[in-house]
C-alpha cells in the first residue's frame, strides 16, 4: 500500500509506464496499491483505514478493498465499520469525503483475482 502522494503517477513523459507502483509489481509484488496526484492526509489516512479494514476483517482482495473503501467515500450515510479514536475519528466525520480529490487518485495494479482465487489459478496453470 503506497498511500504517499503520486507513488503511481511517472514525472517524465506521458507515456511513461514505470512508476513507483508498477517498479513493484516488476519486481515480484502481487498487488501495489498508488495514487496518481497530490492527496490531503487526513482524508487519505481514513480511506486506508477502511481499506486495511475490508482487507483483512473483510477478507476481500486488495482491488475488492480498495474499491470498496472508495465505496464507502461516496455514500452520503457512511457510517464507520470500525471504531476510531482521536483526530481519525474527527477525519471520518468530514462532509466532503465524497469528492473526487479524497478517494479517486488510488488505483490498483497487480493481481485483479478476488482474494483465494490466486492461489487457485496458479496451481491449474501447474498442473497443466
Amino acid at each position: 500500500m503506497l498511500s504517499a502522494c503520486e507513488t503511481d503517477l511517472s514525472t517524465g513523459h506521458h507515456d511513461e509506464a514505470l512508476t513507483l507502483a508498477t517498479a513493484l509489481v516488476t519486481r515480484g509484488a502481487a498487488d501495489v496499491v498508488g495514487s496518481r496526484w497530490a492527496v490531503r492526509d487526513g482524508p487519505t489516512a481514513v480511506m486506508m483505514a477502511v481499506f486495511h479494514h475490508h482487507l483483512t476483517t473483510g477478507g476481500l482482495a486488495p482491488p475488492d478493498a480498495l474499491r470498496a473503501a472508495q465505496l464507502w467515500m461516496l455514500d452520503p450515510r457512511r457510517t464507520l465499520p470500525f471504531p476510531l479514536d482521536g483526530p481519525l475519528r474527527h477525519e471520518a466525520a468530514r462532509p466532503d469525503l465524497h469528492h473526487l480529490q479524497h478517494w479517486a487518485a488510488f488505483t490498483h495494479q497487480g493481481n485483479p483475482a478476488p482474494s483465494g482465487a490466486a492461489h487457485t489459478v496458479s496451481r491449474t496453470s501447474r498442473e497443466r
